[in-house]
């Protein structure tokens, strides 16, 4: 899809918050972050934080029920992300925060954001619980973080999502270990696996397709691929259950415009990845 195009769709599809078709509405909260990730959507620093006054009367006009997801940059770097997550929760939404989990190494605040009324907590675990990993794909060497992330989340009760990008040549003996992780935990009941999209800041590892991560999958599951259900399956990404659990995987691009739509700066509610891939952001 051209740039053109994907910009031509999400100026035709752009809504005032209170007409709101979507599900999920994902908000830049700020473009800071404390990570510099080899593979990065939005790796563009400049961007300033979106208002907090401002952002509450998003939340007035947007009808109740959405799934507010805070997203970076790195949300966790906002000083007040407890009150926006309380703020949005007051109007009615249910408060997401994407995180890379470095600040969720500490208990007391994750407590915090959930006594501010966090929901779900999506950790990011590219390199599982191998500190080389994280240096070859987010350059910092930060496995023991993340561990108490996944941990600190688990004692608070949190609902959590687990998000691996998965590398090809790289991390993909990686997915295992981290599967028997999340089938051990209670409160994780998602887990996403997700290819290099090419976008912002990436490797140039050769993305996996679809059947591949299907199989990596598979394989970490111990299970035989033939026997995953391909009802939920599209064209982009195949979503299913193991358990308890809810399994996603996504290839790029994932344009999911019937489910996830994006604030932006002009106050107005648009196709999330169509943004993007149209490079909207300057990424």
């Amino acid at each position: 899809m051209s740039a053109t195009l994907v910009q031509s769709i999400s100026v035709e599809r752009t809504y005032a918050p209170e007409m709101c078709p979507y599900e999920t509405v994902i908000i830049d909260v700020t473009h800071r972050c404390n990570m510099t990730c080899a593979n990065c959507y939005v790796p563009n620093r400049s961007v300033p934080d979106l208002d907090a006054r401002w952002l509450s009367s998003i939340f007035a006009r947007l009808p109740k029920g959405r799934f507010v997801r805070f997203v970076g940059g790195e949300p966790t770097l906002r000083n007040d992300l407890a009150e926006l997550i309380h703020d949005a929760r007051s109007h009615g939404h249910h408060p997401v925060v994407l995180s890379n989990g470095l600040r969720f190494a500490d208990r007391a605040y994750v407590r915090s954001l959930k006594e501010a009324g966090l929901q779900i907590a999506y950790l990011s675990f590219n390199g599982g619980f191998d500190d080389e990993l994280y240096w070859v794909i987010d350059e910092m060497r930060c496995a023991e973080k993340k561990r108490l992330a996944f941990e600190n989340l688990r004692a608070e009760h949190l609902f959590t999502s687990i998000g691996m990008i998965v590398v090809r040549g790289v991390n993909e003996h990686e997915v295992k270990p981290v599967l028997d992780a999340v089938r051990r935990s209670r409160n994780v009941r998602e887990f996403h696996l997700r290819s290099i999209g090419a976008m912002g800041r990436y490797m140039e590892n050769p993305p996996l397709t679809l059947d591949e991560l299907l199989e990596v999958f598979a394989g970490a599951a111990g299970i035989d691929p033939g026997s995953i259900s391909r009802n939920e399956r599209t064209g982009s990404s195949h979503d299913f259950a193991l358990g308890r659990q809810r399994i996603q995987l996504t290839v790029w691009p994932d344009l999911g415009s019937e489910t996830r739509g994006r604030l932006t700066p002009e106050g107005m509610i648009a196709p999330f990845m169509e943004h993007v891939i149209a490079n909207e952001g300057g990424y």
